[in-house]
């Protein structure tokens, strides 16, 4: 099946081949039997979680082989870190929650947590165990004053 692709080659998995369309996506062939462009797309989020796994050991893409370092989820989230905001190579707006662990894409959701939460008239601020991260599943239920 021949068909042109819209899609980006940087968010494709099947980058270089004519057809384009993902054979990693789980989505690629719907109830219909069809397969659409739209389902080939990679997001940000997916890229930087799969290179997030592969850090820590959990597997490779289909048909890679390579050593897997064995880093702990936090070891492996300081290598996105670094190569979100020291190299610019991936995209600053992925987070890693402070309660589950798992990534999030914090331009769709959760929440970043500090002391910008704080009551001018009483001093008072948010507890320094709330600051962090925060996917929208484990974000504390605190009171704290916004203005």
């Amino acid at each position: 099946m021949n068909v042109k692709c819209e899609i980006d080659n940087g968010n494709c998995y099947n980058q270089g081949r004519k057809c384009r369309f993902c054979t990693h996506n789980l989505n690629a062939e719907r109830q219909d039997g069809e397969q659409h462009i739209e389902d080939c797309y990679i997001t940000p989020l997916d890229k930087v979680d799969e290179l997030y796994r592969y850090l820590k050991g959990e597997g490779l893409p289909e048909g890679v082989e390579c050593p897997t370092p064995k880093l702990s989820p936090e070891m492996a989230f300081h290598v996105i870190w670094f190569l979100q905001e020291i190299t610019n190579c991936l995209p600053d707006y992925i987070e890693r929650c402070n309660g589950c662990g798992e990534l999030y894409d914090s331009e769709r959701s959760g929440y970043y947590l500090d002391d910008q939460y704080a009551d001018k008239k009483t001093g008072k601020t948010l507890a320094k165990k709330y600051w962090g991260s925060w996917c929208d599943g484990c974000v504390p239920n605190v009171e704290f004053y916004v203005k």
